[in-house]
């Protein structure tokens, strides 16, 4: 083995890696998935898809069957989309081949997997904490970016859940036109607004959506960007794997956008659920904070870290899996991601904390 191989290995290793969700056979709240649609309605459009498909044959009408789809639920022209093998997929390449040498401006706490990645291909990183509203410190952020090449936003963000003010985006993307800005829209089916009509009339901004979240195919590994169209055409042709995604995983993005209004009443369900635990969570004022999410999660911070603790113990006594980010820098105590799912699933939770609060 060459010195320079294990040389390279031996660095890579002592990188930091996008932890995965536990494997876990009770009530997983944990990783941001649909739970409120329902598990046979997405078997038998799973089973649909690959009784139809051929697969000794490569993806090629399926491809452009889902680019149709797309467009139609998007209403946007497919000139302006391009997809990938899940939207981790699209970040992986736009780093790989954009972020050579380049520095990034983002925010913390944030999507850990995109800091990962920037540090894989040695992109210097430039994470602003937010502000304890979990809000945008504008000032050192601007004068962050104005050093950078390139501008992540999550937004809504991940783990904090909330969308960040939409004004102050469109001022700041404004202002930094000759640098590449990333807006990560995985939970936009959640949130007030989108950044789409921008995206497409700019020739900087690459949108990243994703089917995982309010489409409910984390298993499919379904994700699209939007674009400008120069930037679209040559992901596809050129950037882009050319058969990035199989057959069967496209029949069924294309089969879930036709019912998409069926998605529309499981987003309505979350967001109904989602204020009732605000609501129910905001009446223990002096034992957690809880903080406004547009997303299909919370995100909650005890304090006092005895307290986490104790509740960390008490909701894996009663089987049930959280997303654990803990201490936030500058923030007291430690802090819960929790995905919303069904009003049992959601009831079982707050009677587990109920025990402990």
């Amino acid at each position: 083995m060459d010195k320079w191989f294990e040389s390279k290995l031996s660095q890579l290793g002592k990188l930091d890696y996008y932890k995965k969700p536990e494997k876990y056979r009770g009530l997983k709240l944990d990783a941001n998935e649909n739970l409120a649609l329902k598990k046979d309605f997405i078997k038998k459009i799973a089973i649909k898809a690959a009784e139809r498909e051929d697969l000794r044959e490569y993806p090629l009408q399926q491809v452009d069957d889902f680019y149709l789809q797309l467009s139609k639920y998007t209403k946007i022209d497919k000139k302006y989309l391009a997809i990938g093998n899940g939207s981790d997929q699209i970040i992986d390449l736009i780093l790989s081949v954009f972020g050579k040498e380049k520095r990034v401006t983002t925010f913390t706490p944030t999507f850990s997997y995109f800091i990962d990645r920037c540090l894989l291909y040695s992109l210097k990183v430039d994470k602003i904490p937010l502000l304890q509203d979990n809000s945008i410190d504008n000032k050192k952020f601007i004068q962050s970016a104005k050093k950078s090449e390139i501008i992540y936003i999550c937004s809504p963000n991940n783990p904090t859940g909330n969308q960040f003010d939409k004004e102050l985006l469109i001022e700041l993307i404004k202002n930094f036109d000759d640098k590449l800005i990333i807006i990560d829209e995985a939970y936009v089916e959640f949130a007030s607004y989108s950044f789409c009509s921008e995206t497409i009339q700019s020739q900087n901004i690459i949108l990243l959506r994703t089917l995982s979240k309010a489409f409910g195919l984390a298993g499919a590994r379904l994700g699209y960007c939007i674009a400008n169209e120069d930037f679209a055409h040559t992901f596809k042709t050129i950037i882009q794997y050319p058969y990035a995604i199989n057959n069967i995983s496209l029949n069924i993005g294309s089969e879930i956008l036709k019912n998409s209004k069926y998605i529309e009443k499981t987003i309505k369900i979350i967001k109904k659920e989602r204020k009732r635990i605000l609501d129910s969570l905001k009446e223990i004022n002096n034992e957690i904070k809880v903080f406004q999410t547009e997303s299909n999660f919370i995100f909650f911070q005890i304090p006092d870290m005895n307290k986490y603790e104790h509740i960390l113990t008490q909701l894996k006594k009663d089987n049930i899996a959280v997303k654990t980010i803990g201490k936030i820098k500058d923030r007291k105590g430690g802090h819960i991601r929790v995905t919303i799912g069904t009003k049992m699933m959601n009831n079982k939770f707050l009677r587990s904390l109920d025990k402990v609060i």
